[in-house]
């Protein structure tokens, strides 16, 4: 049998118009398979996410540590909840300066104004608070004035939007409690450093030994609540009651 005319031609046209359509195909495929992998390092990130906070809630440092690597894998969307993850897990330690650098440094990431960025600024502060009555303890008040003074910078520098009215426990609440808190241990700091008041009203206006002996227990009992009141913040810092899982965390 001959060949029609003309269909080697038809056939060329054929394969070439076929030829086409897969690299059509091919082009049109790779949009989709972007899309798969950004939905898959989504559902990763919530599941990481969950295991963070759950790791958290049972003060489990390793655990926090662990997710805070895996968040930080190729996390180009929500970069901040990978070092913020790991502040957590370095204050779970006890290590409060490092967990400072990773709050910095979430800090640093998180998108001005969001939520998020409250949350951090709570975090930071308390870390700083924390370094600040390590130093008070060792140092003195003047060692830790510095530091709580750039915890209540932290705090005062938040959004306004932090401060909106909520529940009990919000951000903007835990913020507002930290500036008072702070504020008092740095007033309390200057009183320690300023003058006695005998001092200053001269030598004929000494105090008997019994003002003095009373004075001198109502310093230690001032001490001691203040010490109890630092234990308390801490473990109410690290056992994080106010945060309930899911948006009031960044996570």
């Amino acid at each position: 049998m001959m060949a029609r005319p003309g269909s080697t031609e038809d056939n060329a046209n054929r394969d070439l118009m076929v030829q086409r359509r897969r690299h059509l195909l091919l082009w049109s495929a790779l949009p989709v398979l972007l899309l798969l992998c950004v939905a898959g390092k989504l559902l990763s990130l919530n599941l990481l996410a969950w295991q963070a906070a759950g790791a958290f809630a049972a003060r489990d440092a390793a655990a926090v540590g662990t997710a805070a690597q895996a968040l930080g894998l190729a996390n180009v969307i929500e970069p901040h909840k990978a070092p913020f993850a790991a502040g957590d897990a370095r204050a779970l330690a006890g290590d409060f300066a490092a967990a400072r650098r990773m709050f910095e440094d979430a800090l640093a990431r998180v998108p001005r104004g969001s939520s998020d960025e409250c949350i951090v600024r709570v975090n930071l502060s308390l870390a700083i608070e924390q370094i600040g009555d390590a130093q008070l303890r060792e140092e003195g008040p003047a060692s830790a004035a510095v530091l709580y003074g750039e915890a209540l910078a932290v705090a005062e520098a938040a959004p306004a939007g932090c401060f909106a009215a909520g529940a009990a426990g919000e951000p903007g609440e835990q913020l507002a409690e930290a500036e008072g808190r702070l504020k008092e241990k740095l007033a309390a700091g200057q009183a320690a450093e300023s003058p006695e008041g005998a001092q200053q009203d001269g030598p004929e206006e000494q105090e008997s030994p019994e003002e003095s002996q009373l004075e001198q227990l109502g310093d230690s009992a001032r001490q001691a609540e203040r010490e109890r009141n630092s234990a308390r913040e801490r473990d109410e810092y690290l056992r994080d009651n106010d945060y309930a899982p899911g948006p009031d965390r960044p996570w």
